[in-house]
């Protein structure tokens, strides 16, 4: 199987404790098998599987309470 790297550009982190919460959030979606969140550039870099999709990516991080978008 075949391993994506995805990176998202959020916003509405300021603490620590946001990116945690972001981390967990990502890594609850089935299909990731890493998350590395940058507070400071606000962004989140994911590795995945297919099963993962951008989109549900982002939708993971919605509902965590922070907005995102695609980088890469």
């Amino acid at each position: 199987m075949s391993t994506h790297l995805t990176t998202l550009a959020i916003t509405g982190m300021s603490c620590g404790s946001c990116g945690h919460h972001i981390d967990q959030a990502l890594r609850a979606v089935p299909g990731v098998s890493r998350v590395t969140v940058d507070r400071r550039g606000n962004r989140a870099q994911i590795e995945h599987d297919a099963s993962a999709t951008p989109a549900t990516l982002i939708a993971a991080t919605v509902d965590a309470g922070y907005a995102a978008t695609v980088v890469s």
